[in-house]
């Protein structure tokens, strides 16, 4: 059996107060009528381990916190989570050991290697996270399985309705029957089956496709592609070729546009030149012309009229000034020397007029030079690239395109050669396969074989306690076994026909009786075979509502509510008995030893009527 679960105690915190519901002795049962609020209480007691419930209470998300206090083989352990918020960490402190810190665990997590409080508490029982194809177990999925039966699926669904692939799983789990390196081998096995088939397939397409011809003939199709090769590999040293001479006439190219480049600038730098220097001889052209009209001025006879009255003047005597008469030995020697300093003016700039016409001259040559030369130069470019670049280039497109063309056919005619190969290399494939598929079968047959042996052992045994439970509760029956595959049950009354779970009377006695009879059974199997792992803990919510009836529902009641005692009265391995809660609807008939109640109706509410922490 696995290890022991038992709990002490329920706290929760409200409005900053904590209060408390204490589980005395091993056998608890909540009572109540229908609707008082004990599903809610049974459904929140593991709540606070971290189960990821769809479903939230009111009753629940009105507690800031909940804190279980529970042992696990005799460790003292206790767990916090929020009510408000069930996405919160889970807290879990081992309380026997103080000096440890306190673990805070998501409650779900997407980070790799990183575990879930549920994972944890799982991994405490001894439960491994056993994984099949999609199906993984986790806390939840033993909790909805072999720890507890709810109030909706007791007496309709078989376990708790969990579906088959989970349901197995868990059962092989519990009785020791998973074997991974099993389900390794089934996985392998399914593999090479899987890939076995697949080339099966393609094969049987291909060899349709060679009937129907749409197949070459292999040699003949081998044939064209060798020498397409050749041609591919001819065409493409031709190509290379005609590249290398369209790369040397690109180089010339370059280097004659650099050439006619070089006599442009030179072009456009005499040209400015010589505008310059014209500009420089229309300015010394107009400066010798102003000096000529000054210099013909001054030779104009003097002035023989009076300035202010137009009359001539009087004839003076030497050394006067013919208008005022006034003494003026130098006047005729002024006038000598401003005309001989006009005259110099003029040949001065004459000068510089003839020695700019030589440059100006010499400019327009140069700049026709350069302009002779920048033409030649563009010519020459110009002829090149139509001569000899457009040919290369033009040749080497042709080279390139013919051998892309021959790529393309050398490449379909490879796909078509290694088409027509297929056929042969598939049927080695498909041989390998089978030898692979083969032995993996065979491996997976072999621990099968062995693994079916332990699996009828265990079912047997497993089946004869389910028949003596199922017996204590309904006398009636039979006989009563449980299948060794899918772990489904056949029952059968006195005086009547073997019945599956599902061909029982819908939503009665008979299914419950299965259900808890079951969990009785494997709890009973753990304490003989150490390598069943089922955790004692057993939370059974109203297994039947016959206490308060009277006749065959009443003794019906009476006997499961007596056998569920029972199974706590049988101490487990590590030295604890087996916890039983559970709901019901009518109280006991009678007290018994060890057994509690706990009342839960209008006046004594589970949540709102607990004693404080302290008290």
């Amino acid at each position: 059996m696995g290890p022991s679960f038992v709990i002490e105690r329920l706290e929760f915190k409200r409005s900053g107060i904590w209060y408390v519901r204490r589980l005395r002795g091993l056998v608890t049962f909540l009572v109540g009528h229908s609707k008082s609020g004990k599903s809610t209480a049974l459904e929140t007691l593991l709540y606070p381990l971290g189960l990821k419930t769809t479903r939230v209470m009111p009753e629940v998300r009105g507690c800031e916190q909940l804190r279980l206090v529970f042992r696990v083989a005799g460790t003292r352990w206790q767990a916090t989570r929020s009510g408000s918020d069930a996405r919160a960490r889970v807290l879990l402190k081992n309380l026997d050991q103080p000096e440890e810190p306190e673990k805070a665990l998501p409650v779900s997590s997407s980070k790799t290697g990183e575990i879930t409080a549920s994972a944890f508490v799982q991994d405490l029982l001894g439960l491994p996270a056993a994984a099949r194809g999609s199906t993984r177990l986790t806390l939840d999925t033993f909790y909805n399985t072999v720890l507890a039966l709810r109030q909706k699926t007791i007496a309709s669904e078989f376990l708790g309705g969990t579906a088959d692939a989970s349901r197995t799983l868990v059962m092989e789990v519990i009785l020791g029957l998973w074997n991974e390196n099993l389900a390794g081998l089934e996985k392998n096995a399914a593999e090479a089956e899987t890939q076995y088939r697949a080339a099966r397939t393609a094969l049987s397409q291909f060899k349709k496709l060679r009937d129907s011809g749409a197949l070459s003939d292999p040699d003949a199709t081998r044939a064209e592609y060798e020498q397409k090769v050749r041609e591919h590999e001819a065409a493409s040293r031709r190509w290379q070729k005609a590249a290398a001479v369209l790369t040397e006439a690109v180089g010339e190219l370059g280097r004659l546009t650099a050439l006619y480049r070089a006599a442009e600038q030179h072009r456009r730098r005499v040209v400015r030149q010589a505008d310059a220097a014209q500009a420089k001889l229309a300015g010394a052209r107009a400066d010798l012309a102003r000096a000529e009209g000054a210099r013909e001025a001054m030779l104009a006879p003097s002035q023989q009229e009076c300035t202010l009255c137009e009359q001539h003047l009087p004839v003076r005597a030497p050394g006067q000034c013919p208008q005022c008469g006034q003494p003026h030995q130098e006047g005729e020697d002024r006038r000598t020397r401003l005309l001989a300093a006009a005259a110099a003016k003029v040949d001065r700039l004459r000068l510089k007029v003839r020695e700019l016409e030589h440059v100006v001259a010499a400019a327009v040559q140069v700049a026709a030079d350069a302009e002779e030369a920048a033409s030649r130069a563009l010519a020459e470019r110009d002829a090149f690239e139509e001569e000899r670049l457009g040919p290369a280039r033009s040749a080497a497109q042709q080279a390139e395109k013919e051998a892309f063309g021959l790529s393309r056919d050398v490449a379909q005619l490879k796909r078509q050669t290694e088409n027509a190969d297929y056929i042969r290399a598939q049927e080695q494939v498909l041989k390998e396969a089978k030898e692979r598929m083969e032995s993996a079968q065979k491996a997976r047959d072999a621990a099968q074989a062995a693994d079916d042996v332990r699996r009828k052992e265990v079912t047997g045994h497993l089946s004869a306690l389910f028949l003596t439970r199922l017996q204590q509760i309904t006398p009636a029956v039979e006989s009563a076994r449980i299948d060794p595959h899918d772990f489904t049950t056949l029952v059968k009354e006195r005086d009547g026909a073997d019945k599956t779970f599902d061909d029982s009377s819908v939503a009665g006695s008979p299914k419950a009786a299965t259900n808890v009879a079951l969990l009785l059974a494997l709890r009973d199997l753990g304490r003989t075979d150490p390598k069943v792992r089922v955790p004692p803990l057993l939370i059974i919510d109203s297994p039947l509502a016959g206490l308060g009836a009277t006749g065959l529902d009443h003794e019906t009641g009476l006997r499961l509510i007596e056998t569920l005692i029972s199974i706590a009265g049988d101490t487990s391995a590590d030295g604890y008995a087996c916890q039983v809660i559970a709901a019901t609807n009518d109280p006991l008939p009678r007290p018994y030893l060890g057994v509690s109640e706990i009342p839960v109706n209008e006046t004594d509410r589970f949540f709102d009527d607990a004693p404080p922490l302290g008290e």
